[in-house]
């Protein structure tokens, strides 16, 4: 399944590096969108986010995926995600990412995500349904919405992440798919840090008005094809 994929970043001030990174791999029967979110509170956690990207590439390209279902795709996901936190873990002690991935298959969709990468889907009058939790103490009751949270500041303690200093722990959710969706793939610095309007914007332009004076603001818009 060959999306037509439009990824968007660009750097805040919080620090000196973009912290984003994004990866896709699209195979014959399945495909794979990333997004990646590095903390800035905690050194080499730029560097963790495109490791980790790569790692779930380059091992998914090596999985038999024509004979497994939905269920078990998801299950081969997982363990690739625990062996990368076992290698990852000595190059980088400290630092930290929220992940997001977004599979495609023939006949089905599912996401995998630790943190506040948040998945979403666009509607055709532009609004933005957002789909995933956000793994941080403003929710930690699970039932605010995106702009709830977003006015919290205890958004950017995080219950979840990848990380060497606490075990893995993702979120799994099925999705039922329809022919020409739009996934939105995003970063929390796009979905909670930018008005509706700013969103719109930067999902046409990939630029802002005016620059983003703190995180990196990233989105990762996927429209699949027509299901033949």
């Amino acid at each position: 399944m060959r999306a037509s994929l439009q990824w968007h970043s660009q750097a805040g001030t919080f620090t000196t590096d973009n912290r984003d990174a994004f990866a896709h791999v699209e195979l014959a029967n399945a495909s794979l969108y990333l997004v990646a979110d590095g903390s800035s509170s905690h050194p080499l956690s730029g560097e963790l986010a495109n490791a980790l990207l790569a790692r779930l590439v380059s091992d998914f390209t090596r999985v038999q995926t024509e004979e497994m279902s939905a269920e078990q795709t998801a299950e081969a996901l997982l363990h690739i995600i625990a062996s990368s936190q076992q290698v990852l873990r000595d190059d980088y002690p400290r630092a930290a990412c929220s992940y997001l991935v977004l599979c495609l298959l023939t006949d089905a969709a599912f996401s995998i995500h630790e943190g506040d990468c948040c998945l979403g889907l666009i509607g055709q009058t532009a609004s933005i349904n957002w789909l995933s939790s956000v793994h941080c103490a403003a929710n930690w009751q699970g039932n605010l919405t995106h702009a709830e949270i977003a006015q919290d500041t205890s958004r950017h303690r995080l219950t979840r992440c990848f990380s060497a200093r606490r075990a893995s722990n993702p979120e799994i959710k099925h999705w039922p798919i329809a022919q020409n969706q739009r996934w939105l793939l995003a970063s929390d610095g796009f979905w909670a840090c930018l008005s509706h309007q700013e969103q719109l914007t930067f999902l046409r332009t990939g630029n802002l008005l005016a620059p983003p004076t703190d995180d990196d603001i990233s989105c990762l818009s996927v429209l699949t094809p027509p299901i033949s």
